[in-house]
């Protein structure tokens, strides 16, 4: 039954991502790849699995951890920026990982401190907005035959989220797994990788090339907020209100952050 429900809910927070990719903008996909999907799932599996006080300790270090999730992006454009083309595709990936298995390295020396935490991804937030700040705005263009094989053979529905939904079950299934062994703090950690948006970045690279990706890169440091918000909650509420009201309530905490964000955007651009 555990199984089962972390490969349904992770299969269907992949797909509403993809489905905001191709519907609407990179700039929307970007933002709402911060939405706390893949770290909501970790953190409440966590919580179901050795409690909610250990999800809540977990989610102080994902706090800090999701620095490394935004490295994993750095790490991915650096390459696709320079080596656009599909044969490139494995070493971006591997630049990804190592970027964030590096980060996490470094931050898991980090105290248990949830202002420390906040304090080091805010930071971080703002360094990558402005090392982001000339990638050129590209929108998806439907209306272009598949650029190459992968892309043709990921343009069937089926074949698309049987590649979106492993990749991000495989995820939340070791993640997870792995949890009662690592401890709250390398848990924590593992639990701010991107599961939702890694497989995102890799259908929008096939698909649609190197621009559209970098373009939705370009907004997910905005994005993340949110996904702060939610780790900063889980680490306060879970203790007081359970594991599920406790994942209620941080899900509110994150939809009010996107609510203002998007209020205040929008203002700044009128």
């Amino acid at each position: 039954m555990l199984l089962l429900a972390k490969i349904l809910v992770t299969f269907l927070t992949v797909v509403l991502l993809a489905k905001v990719a191709e519907r609407m903008s990179p700039r929307h996909a970007g933002l709402l790849a911060g939405f706390p999907l893949g770290t909501a799932i970790a953190l409440y599996f966590f919580g179901w699995q050795q409690g909610p006080q250990f999800a809540a300790d977990s989610a102080v270090f994902t706090l800090s951890g999701l620095t490394s999730a935004i490295c994993l992006a750095y790490g991915y454009w650096q390459v696709a920026k320079r080596k656009p083309g599909m044969q490139w595709l494995p070493l971006a990936v591997l630049s990804g990982f190592a970027c964030f298995f590096a980060a996490s390295l470094i931050l898991q020396q980090l105290p248990a401190n949830r202002w420390l935490s906040l304090a080091v991804v805010v930071a971080a937030i703002f360094l990558f907005r402005t090392l982001f700040k000339d990638i050129a705005e590209q929108q998806i263009d439907r209306s272009q035959p598949p650029a190459n094989k992968l892309a043709e053979l990921l343009s069937g529905k089926a074949a698309t989220l049987l590649f979106r939904a492993s990749i991000a079950t495989a995820s939340i299934l070791l993640i997870t797994g792995l949890a009662d062994l690592l401890g709250p703090t390398l848990a924590g950690l593992l639990a701010a990788f991107p599961v939702s948006f890694f497989p995102l970045m890799l259908i929008l690279h096939i698909s649609y090339g190197a621009g559209v990706l970098n373009a939705t890169i370009k907004h997910y440091p905005d994005g993340i907020g949110a996904l702060v918000v939610y780790a900063l909650a889980v680490s306060y509420l879970y203790p007081l209100l359970g594991l599920h009201w406790g994942t209620a309530a941080s899900l509110l905490c994150s939809v009010g952050y996107l609510l203002v964000y998007s209020h205040l955007r929008n203002k700044s651009r009128a």
